[in-house]
């Protein structure tokens, strides 16, 4: 009960406050208007410009800090996507790269691939654009099914999403050029096919 009245009394002294503000300004503008009337034109004109200057000097100022608070929001949003990415893109250069006998890259364990697959889907579902959601899903659905050339489309098309999602440019790339990066030359003549 004593909750109930506290906050009544909370919200009644703001109610009050905020109008007693309100009154203020109302009073102080109406004081400069009738002041600004009385002055020469000069004068009005001089102050008018100076206000002016002032207002646009502060919108300035705000709108510029605005955009910094943003972009500065935005790099840290992408850091955050890149070492998520940077881990896919390393567990699947190594599954790539394990069958190369000049890399001594050890082949990654399957616990190990359960374990990172659960933890980059719970990272995507937080930070992930929905092209990337998207892609893992169509990466998850081919990986099953055993047929190479497609798998490595899906990787193409993850790989695609992900560079698109921390802002970098995919113009240019042709067919499976990504995944050609981790295939040896065999490999890549193999899947042109």
């Amino acid at each position: 009960m004593k909750s109930k009245i506290f906050k009544f009394l909370q919200f009644l002294i703001g109610i009050c406050a905020i109008g007693a503000i309100v009154y203020g300004l109302w009073l102080l503008i109406k004081e400069f208007l009738s002041a600004l009337a009385a002055a020469s034109p000069e004068i009005t004109a001089a102050i008018i410009g100076a206000m002016a200057t002032i207002l646009v000097g502060i919108s300035a100022l705000l709108i510029s800090q605005a955009h910094e608070r943003k972009r500065a929001a935005d790099e840290a949003h992408r850091l955050k996507k890149i070492e998520i990415y940077q881990g896919f893109v390393d567990i699947i250069s190594r599954m790539m790269g394990a069958s190369n006998k000049n890399l001594s890259l050890k082949e990654v364990d399957p616990q190990e691939l359960v374990c990172f697959a659960f933890k980059f889907k719970s990272d995507i579902l937080l930070w992930g654009s929905p092209k990337v959601i998207k892609a893992q899903i169509y990466f998850e659905t081919v990986s099953g099914s055993g047929d190479t050339k497609n798998l490595f489309r899906a990787v193409n098309s993850l790989y695609l999403a992900i560079r698109e999602d921390i802002g970098l440019s995919n113009s240019g790339l042709t067919s499976l050029e990504l995944v050609k990066l981790s295939l040896n030359p065999e490999a890549r003549k193999e899947i042109e096919q």
